[in-house]
């Protein structure tokens, strides 16, 4: 079974947008139609598969001694490792190549910095780490 994964092209905007989400609560959708107007509205680009029919915004803990580890559903797990084999390249957001030289910045200055800061966290938000 072919998993269908919510995923974005403009992590940038998408990780503004969650940055939004986390600095000011009430700026959080709560119904699935409120979710994809604010992505529209913010240019993100979002690929959205029609089976997720709510949202559920969690907020991990700091200071509460929890680790909170997000765990991908084995089948998604097991379909990641069979295509990985495969001939094509591993699957890596575009921004990488593009913002990346070996394991530093190419332009590395504080506002590109907070700008790939904000496509990790958009990347970061919506993977499933299978």
């Amino acid at each position: 079974m072919k998993f269908e994964m919510f995923d974005v092209e403009n992590y940038d905007k998408w990780g503004e947008l969650v940055k939004k989400w986390v600095r000011d609560r009430s700026s959080r959708p709560t119904t699935v139609a409120e979710f994809q107007d604010q992505l529209l509205k913010a240019d993100v680009m979002a690929k959205y598969p029609q089976k997720f029919t709510e949202l559920v915004f969690i907020e991990a803990g700091y200071d509460d001694g929890k680790l909170l580890i997000k765990l991908p559903p084995a089948e998604l797990l097991n379909e990641a490792e069979k295509e990985v084999q495969g001939t094509s390249p591993y699957p890596m957001p575009p921004f990488y190549a593009s913002d990346m030289k070996d394991s530093s910045l190419k332009n590395d200055t504080p506002s590109s910095r907070l700008l790939f800061h904000s496509k990790r966290v958009g990347e970061y938000t919506i993977k499933f780490c299978g």
